[in-house]
């Protein structure tokens, strides 16, 4: 297998970390987004959205980071990272499409703002595009957060790639300086995850 990655994103961090969790085979191949490789041909053949991470698996190319979260969980079945009963499965969807859709969502502005934006050299913090991404951390956070209470992970005491997927915005949240401080399960949690030997292996230099 191959996995095309940009090591800085968390969308790439998160599938690295999984390789690295569940011990499989998986050459990385980075992706310099800054420098445009992306758009290259070759690049653009294997995903004509020009975003990574990509995954190569003896002629299967698949692209989507939680849609990678889900093969590479099925490699290794016995890891129960995807449920095996139905409702199991379609908890763990729930929060896939919750994270895509809204947390990620939400994170983004102040990721790009405070972080994207230094490590790109494209100028100064937007004040009015960060209080956007506050507004909505707001209000998904306690979604989030409610979750949590009472429970190791996501779904219980079982680990599964909804925390992976889920953790996503979490991996720049200091350098991003979210505002977490009314979300004490959310910190407890991604501590608890970041903490795997999977996840600490993934993380960038200085993350």
């Amino acid at each position: 297998m191959r996995l095309h990655v940009f090591p800085p994103s968390p969308r790439a961090t998160k599938v690295i970390a999984l390789v690295h969790h569940l011990g499989l085979d998986c050459e990385l191949r980075t992706i310099q987004l800054f420098n445009g490789e992306q758009n290259q041909p070759e690049f653009v053949a294997l995903n004509p959205n020009k975003r990574m991470p990509v995954l190569e698996d003896d002629g299967f190319v698949l692209w989507e980071s939680n849609a990678i979260l889900h093969y590479l969980a099925s490699k290794k079945p016995e890891s129960r990272l995807w449920p095996s009963d139905a409702r199991g499965q379609a908890d763990v969807l729930r929060w896939l499409s919750w994270e895509s859709a809204h947390w990620t969502p939400a994170c983004t502005p102040i990721a790009f703002e405070r972080v994207v934006k230094k490590l790109a050299g494209l100028g100064d913090p937007d004040p009015a595009e960060i209080a956007r991404g506050e507004q909505g951390l707001h209000q998904f956070a306690p979604v989030l957060n409610g979750q949590l209470k009472g429970r190791k992970w996501l779904l219980g005491n079982d680990l599964t790639i909804a925390d992976f997927a889920v953790a996503t915005p979490m991996i720049v949240a200091e350098a991003a300086q979210y505002p977490l401080a009314p979300y004490p399960e959310i910190t407890r949690w991604y501590g608890a995850l970041a903490a795997l030997p999977g996840w600490k292996k993934a993380l960038p230099p200085g993350a």
